[in-house]
């Protein structure tokens, strides 16, 4: 039940999933992700699992909508980011997660509004991987400077 959630879970994660060869799990915060100072809305991420078997240096584009089912219009909330180019978010070692800290509000969580019904709320995620055909380039600006320096054994 989804007032168990509230009352006694920080954070759910769901059953690993696969998608475009990669494992992924949804990560849900009832009551907003602490870490990110969120409270009184509802954070939910998509993450990148067991990354530990990627090879170094890897990256991963995808293609993600989070879905919130309306009990009552027997339809699906459907959100993505605007910011990011088509939806496309890029997975790597510094980012395996994306999401929405604020997804819904606990407000909007009742049963008029249809997302809770019956004490049960469900969230879903549809994941398509993008392969990225070009060249990746890292500049640096003008003003910094990278040295190395290699001592002979």
């Amino acid at each position: 039940s989804f007032s168990l959630f509230l009352s006694n879970i920080e954070c759910y994660e769901s059953a690993t999933f696969e998608s475009g060869g990669y494992k992924w799990k949804l990560c849900l915060y009832p009551n907003g992700n602490k870490k990110r100072k969120v409270e009184g809305y509802v954070s939910l991420y998509l993450a990148i699992a067991e990354t530990k078997a990627l090879p170094l240096g890897w990256e991963v584009n995808a293609y993600c909508k989070f879905f919130v089912f309306d009990h009552i219009g027997n339809d699906y909330l459907t959100i993505q980011f605007q910011d990011a180019a088509e939806g496309t978010m890029c997975f790597h070692q510094l980012k395996t997660e994306w999401g929405f800290d604020k997804l819904l509000s606990l407000d909007q969580l009742d049963e008029s509004n249809g997302y809770l019904f019956d004490d049960c709320c469900v969230f879903g995620a549809e994941v398509f991987v993008t392969n990225f055909t070009g060249k990746v380039q890292h500049w640096l600006p003008a003003s910094q400077t990278c040295t190395s320096k290699i001592d002979e054994c």
